[in-house]
């Protein structure tokens, strides 16, 4: 067996038990003040949420700076009548779209912010709402979309989950209590997985598909790791999987289609 394959293997079957690859103790990044990537840190901005960190307006709930990378392969947005012009020189800097003048990703910002304001999540980058939460927000091209945040309160912790219909737009939402042992065994499968070291955003051409993002909201800082349809074999995308495999089985919803 090629060596390629037999680690290819080795990921697979490291996955189906439940496991994610891990580092040595040495390579793992825990979270603390100096290692959060650009755009981490709180914002602490004023007057656009109230103490639950809920949008008492409409506000973007990522960061532009942590979705940067996206490349359109030479595809220019731009205003009429520029839209059709293919020399990006040719094009006044004030008609080129976003995407073009900044690299970043606002589709996807937008798209997502739009989901949690519908179901009236709170923003967790802004300032430390004093209740840690993982939030794993999950959309998918053709099946309903879900988001699960998972917090400690108290001496126990919730798993709180919102189904998005597809079709209607309509919520459903349950509560579900799990124990400290499962909440820090979540815990675990983030910093094994290398989750404050790795790169926020990696852009990936798709045109359907599902969009994977997981964010922690921690005393020291703020984190986001969001993919596009992630496979078994990166280290991004395995962790991904894993973490967000973990939450949907604890909640136990019901779902056919996990991709």
């Amino acid at each position: 067996m090629k060596i390629s394959n037999y680690l290819t293997v080795l990921l697979l079957r490291s996955f189906g038990c439940s496991s994610v690859i891990q580092l040595s103790e040495r390579q793992v990044v825990h979270p603390i003040e100096n290692n959060l990537y650009l755009g981490s840190k709180y914002k602490n901005q004023q007057g656009l949420l109230n103490e639950q960190g809920i949008p008492l307006k409409p506000v973007a709930y990522f960061n532009y700076d942590d979705f940067r990378g996206f490349s359109p392969y030479g595809r220019i947005i731009a205003e009429a009548p520029y839209d059709t012009e293919k020399g990006l020189s040719k094009i006044p800097a004030s008609r080129v779209g976003l995407y073009h003048e900044i690299k970043v990703d606002s589709s996807t910002v937008n798209s997502l912010s739009e989901l949690l304001l519908k179901a009236n999540s709170p923003v967790l980058n802004n300032f430390y709402t004093g209740k840690e939460t993982y939030r794993f927000v999950w959309t998918r091209a053709f099946h309903d979309d879900y988001i699960f945040e998972l917090y400690k309160q108290d001496n126990q912790a919730i798993l709180h989950t919102t189904r998005i219909d597809k079709q209607t737009g309509a919520l459903e939402k349950s509560d579900k209590v799990i124990s400290l042992k499962q909440f820090y065994e979540f815990k675990k499968i983030l910093t094994t997985g290398n989750f404050w070291a790795i790169k926020p955003y990696r852009w990936a051409l798709q045109v359907d598909g599902s969009s994977w993002t997981v964010e922690a909201h921690v005393p020291v800082g703020y984190k986001v790791l969001s993919r596009s349809s992630p496979g078994l074999v990166h280290e991004d995308e395995l962790l991904l999987r894993k973490a967000g495999q973990w939450l949907i089985s604890r909640s136990e919803v019901d779902v056919t289609e996990v991709y």
